[in-house]
This record gives C-alpha cells, structure tokens and sequence, in this order.
C-alpha cells in the first residue's frame, strides 16, 4: 500500500499574494482618476482667457468625457478584481493554507505509525510461525499468539488513520481547485472601462484585443489575421512557424555555427513535428530544389545534403513529407546517434532493440519505415515504425501503448504492430479484397510509470503529438481510411487527440482502458451521434489493472469508462469465437487474463503443501497469460476483423 507524503498535497497560492496584488490595482485605479482630474484642470487653466487665449479649445472638456468615464469605470472594475482578490485571499485561501500545514503536520506521524505497524506485524507474524512445532512452550505460543492479534489490531487501526487522512488529502484537494475556480469565474465576470471606440463614438476591434485575433484598427485596412485561434492553437501554430524558419537557416548557414546551435539546442527535433504538414511538404519541396542526390538518393550536396550531415532527424520528423525520405534522414539519425560516445548502457539497448526491428523484414520482404525518431528531454529515445506502405495504404491504423512503456519495448509492441497488419492483409485477401492496410506503431510520446497514470499531462502531451502524426498521414495520403488502436493510458491520449480533431479518425479500439477526460468522452459521443466515428472498447474481466486508472477517489483526472460513453461499442476479451475471422464461421480467441498486450509468463498460486510443523506454504507455478493483443487472442481477433469490415463496408473514402 503506498503512503501519502507532502509533495501529494497541492499548493496553495500565499495569500499575501492575492491580497498584495488587490492593493495594486487599487493604487492603478486612484492613479489613473487622479491623472484624469489633472488633465481636465490642465484643461481649464488653458481655457482661462486670463492666462492666454487657444482657439478652437471650447470643444474639448466634452471630448474629454468619454475617456473620462471610461477611466472611471474602469478604475471601478479594478476595485471590483480587488475586493474579490481581498476576500479570497484574507478568508478561503487563508483557511486552505492552514489546512494544508495542518496535513503537513499529519502526515509524517501517520504514515510513521502504517510503517511500524507494518513492521511489527510482519515480525509477530514470523513469531507465531516459529512457535507452531511441538517442541515449543504453550506459554510461548499463546504469548506468540496474543502479540500477533495485538499487532494486527495496530495494523488495522493504522490502516484506518492512513485511510482517513488519503480521504482528507482528495477532499482538500478538490478544495484547493473549487476556491480557484470560483475565484477565477469572479475576475472574469469583472468588465468596466474595456470598449474600445473611434473618434465617432462606434466599436473598434483592435489588433491584440483577444488571444489569436488580430484586426486592422481601422475600416478598409487588410486584415493582418483572418483566423481565430485558441491559445493552444495560436501557441502550435507559432512554434511550427519558429521551426520552419530555423530548418531554412540550419540548411544554409555555416557549418560550424549550426553544428554548435544544434549542440546548444538538442530539443529542437522535438519541436520541428508540430510544422503544418502542408507547410512542411512545401518546405521540403523548396529544399530539394536547392540541393542535389546521388544515385543512390541520397542527399549530398546543396540544403538537404547539409542537413542529412548534419541535423538529419530535423527532416525525418517532418508530418507531412514523403515516407521514404523520413526514413533515410531518420536512418542517418540513428546511426549519428549510435555514434556518440555519452550515451549510457539503458539509452544504447533501446537504440540496438530498435534497430533489430528495422533490420526484420516482412512476408512480403519489406521493412518496417522509421518514420520519427529523437531523443526525449530526458534523453530517452522515442520513436514512431510504420508497417506496410502509409502512402498507398486504403487504411492506416495507429497503435499505441500504455505507462511504462518506452523502446525498452519496442520488440514486444513492434511484434503487435506487425501481426495486426499481417493478420489485416491475409483476411483482406480471403474475402477477396484488393484494399491494403497499413500500422503505424506510436511510441514517440513518454507514458510515464504509475505516479503518473492518474494525472492527465503525459496523455494530453502524447495526444498533441499523435495529432501531428495523424496530420501527418492524412497529408501524404489524403484519401485514407485512418483508424486507432490504444492500450491502457494510451486510450486516455488517443481519445484526447481524436476529440481534438473531429472527423479525422473514422474508427477507434481501446483496450483496458486507463479511462477518458468527461470532455473527450463527451467529443467522442457528439462524433459518434454525427456518424463521424466509431468507437469500441473492451475491458477483459481478470483485468485487474485497467480499472485503477479510472478511480477518482484515487485522484484519476480521467475516470470516465469509454464502454459507457453513449454509442460506444463494447467487444468481448474473456474467451470465445470471433465470427468472420478465417472463415465465415470464425474462430476461438484465447480469453486475455492479464493487463499485458503481449503474452507472459506469471507466477500463479495453484494450491498449498504443508511444511515443517503442519504450516501452510503456497505452491506457485509459472503460467502463460494471454494478452490482449496476442495473434491468440479475442480482442486481437475481433480487433482483426472490425478493421476489415471498417475498409470493406464504408471504404477509403469516407
């Protein structure tokens, strides 16, 4: 059982702070009056015939009205922000922050106390058993036997104290948020002294007025933007701009001077997959046309030959551009990588295990395509394999997996991408269909371990890259069908990017999911009921991992089942024939009795021997599981066949 510690409590703002900063904007609102009041008796002093004479100045006081009663209605809107700073901050956030040093103060004895007791259970249970033999006193065993059940009342009782206190910390935490946000809806209900007006007393939208929006300031003018954009928008749309600039410079600059850039910014790669890939095919087309290949295709001269030299994994992450040139310059990138000598032992089996999967070739004799590859913050590499041909495929499905997960595994998952685009092509051709399909296996997004797995910034972080990597597909190949297969967390991140992007994602599975966000389920639902999407989602029944994810009482930032998500479809995963899978009639599918997408070996309790003085000892042994996405199993057959039936039914088209 894990034990809670200080870092679990959220922070407080000071409430100092709030009230600091509502005496400001008092001092701003009395500023501001008092330098009205001064130009309206500057004004005056000038209208005093006594002192000189100004002709046409008789208008001017009442030109001065309007920003006079803008200044104090604005001046009133800050002494509006200030009061709800002030009671905020002198009574609810004064309170919150009391209560957090109070569980401050908690929390060591508490979770000290669970550990002791933990402890001395442990011993009075070792106790107990050492004194079942024959040969040992009854006094001793029943004085054994005393401490035991004495140990175990502590335990039980610390158990509770733990409990109640993980109860305190959710219940303040679901405080601290509800006082924010209530503070936040109050400053934004404050207007006053904000209208904007030209000389004629008529609205003015002014460049700069909101986030995103930008307008000439006056009538007739080009528009400088005619696109709103939110501020997550504006902010991708500025960095793949800032990116595209630096691709240009990095192609043409001095060697010496990019290679020292590049040293000083290592998580540029990163950046350069959130260009528009429109905008990165056209910036690739104007590359090429300033560099020169030689007959091997290679690149080695002019722009992209400095840059396949150089920064070649800054084209190979390019959404957008043609497949097998990301391949060559990620190829080119990973050998520079395997090449430096600061790499420890865990980052270069991560890179050697990829590369096993680059080297295997398919039935058909084909590799696998590296289409992203880069080192994480961390320095972990991430990386995207596409299986089959993205740009002719009729349908492309993205596969991706849950926490825990990294390049570590990649021989595992890269075995799962492959087998769904093999078993897909062998059930298209047994039906008679001349369709091929295409797996693009996403591991380019850090899923993070089980402190992780109840927030929502490593879903929301991957779901803004797949949104480029799904981009990303439908610029090379705009007719296809593209389909979503997600694992465990990885259901939480493609539902985010698939509500993020409406109609781009014909068909989803999700298995075992960690749980969805109310706002994604809720896209999901309006896109299903618009005949947009697909969903469906199974959830094996000796899964015992899946559900935590979507407790919140555990926290879970993402608690919502997608099975009950209204129109989504649930399949089954616990055993059973898969009609239309190999024949008309179909085929049983092993029953999926782990968490695990692959198959494994578990230890498994399979019954009990007696040992030394008649004490029971369990007997384990070492049993296959099936996971989910096993050739074997039904999820992965059931899997098979929906995509089948998806291309078959509705087309590439769609």
């Amino acid at each position: 059982m894990s034990t809670p510690t200080v870092a679990d409590l959220p922070l407080v703002v000071e409430p100092d702070v709030l009230t600091g900063l509502g005496d400001r904007l008092v001092d701003v609102a009395n500023e501001m009056q008092t330098s009205m009041s001064d130009v309206h008796a500057r004004w005056n002093v000038l209208r005093d015939a006594d002192v000189f004479h100004v002709a046409g100045t008789d208008a001017v006081p009442q030109m001065l009205d309007r920003p006079a009663a803008d200044a104090r209605s604005f001046a009133e809107a800050l002494v509006t922000a200030r009061n709800a700073l002030w009671e905020a901050g002198s009574v609810e956030f004064a309170d919150l922050k009391k209560r957090r040093e109070e569980l401050s103060s908690r929390i060591p004895g508490i979770v000290a106390d669970y550990s002791a007791a933990v402890d001395a259970t442990a011993l009075a249970d070792a106790t107990y058993r050492s004194t079942r033999g024959d040969a040992v006193d009854p006094s001793v065993a029943a004085d054994a036997a005393l401490a035991r059940l004495h140990a175990s009342t502590t335990l039980s009782s610390a158990e509770s104290a733990l409990d109640s206190l993980r109860s305190d910390i959710d219940t303040f935490r679901r405080d601290v948020e509800d006082a924010e946000d209530r503070l936040a809806a109050r400053l934004r209900g404050v207007t006053g002294g904000t209208e904007v007006t030209g000389a004629g007393g008529e609205p003015v939208r002014v460049a700069q007025l909101f986030w995103g929006f930008s307008e000439s300031p006056y009538p007739g003018a080009p528009s400088a933007a005619a696109v709103s954009r939110s501020l997550a928008e504006q902010l991708t749309y500025d960095l793949g701009r800032s990116a595209e600039r630096r691709i240009d410079w990095l192609a043409t600059a001095d060697r010496e001077v990019v290679a020292r850039w590049l040293d000083g910014h290592p998580d540029f790669v990163q950046a350069v997959a959130f260009i528009d890939a429109q905008r990165a095919d056209d910036l690739f087309a104007d590359l090429a046309g300033a560099s020169t290949a030689g007959p091997d295709g290679e690149w080695n001269a002019g722009a992209l030959g400095q840059l396949m030299a150089l920064a070649p994994l800054v084209v190979g992450n390019l959404n957008g551009i043609p497949v097998a040139q990301r391949g060559m310059f990620n190829l080119a990138g990973l050998a520079q990588i395997e090449r430096r000598d600061d790499l420890d032992d865990e980052t270069r089996s991560r890179l050697v295990a990829l590369k096993s999967v680059l080297d295997r070739r398919g039935r058909d004799g084909s590799r696998p395509a590296l289409l992203s590859l880069f080192l994480d913050t961390d320095g972990s590499p991430r990386a995207n394999i596409a299986f089959g041909d993205v740009e002719s495929a009729d349908q492309v499905t993205t596969l991706t997996h849950g926490i825990r997960t990294s390049l570590q595994s990649v021989v595992e998952w890269s075995n799962a991408g492959a087998n769904l685009q093999s078993a897909l092509t062998t059930e298209l051709k047994r039906t008679g269909s001349d369709r091929t399909a295409a797996v693009v296996l996403v591991m380019d997004w850090d899923s993070g371990g089980i402190p992780e797995v109840l927030g929502i910034d490593r879903p929301d972080a991957g779901a803004a890259r797949l949104s480029e990597t799904l981009k990303g597909i439908r610029g090379v190949n705009p007719s296809t069908q593209i389909d979503a297969g997600a694992h465990s967390l990885g259901t939480t991140m493609t539902s985010q990017a698939i509500a993020d992007n409406p109609g781009l994602v014909s068909h989803v599975w999700f298995f075992g999911s960690a749980g969805v966000t109310e706002q994604a389920g809720d896209s999901l639902a309006d896109q299903i009921r618009s005949g947009q999407l697909s969903v469906n989602a199974t959830h094996a029944d000796a899964d015992p991992i899946a559900a935590w994810g979507r407790k919140d009482w555990l926290g879970s930032t993402h608690a919502e089942d997608p099975r009950d998500v209204p129109g989504v479809s649930s399949f089954s995963s616990d055993g059973g024939v898969v009609p239309g899978f190999g024949s008309v009639q179909g085929e049983f599918g092993e029953g999926t009795d782990s968490h695990d997408t692959a198959n494994s070996m578990k230890d498994v309790l399979v019954g009990w021997t007696v040992g030394p003085g008649g004490a029971p000892i369990p007997r384990y042994e070492s049993v296959e599981q099936t996971g989910y996405l096993d050739p074997s199993a039904e999820s992965f057959k059931h899997f098979v066949v929906g995509l089948r039936e998806a291309l078959e039914t509705a087309g590439a088209n769609e």
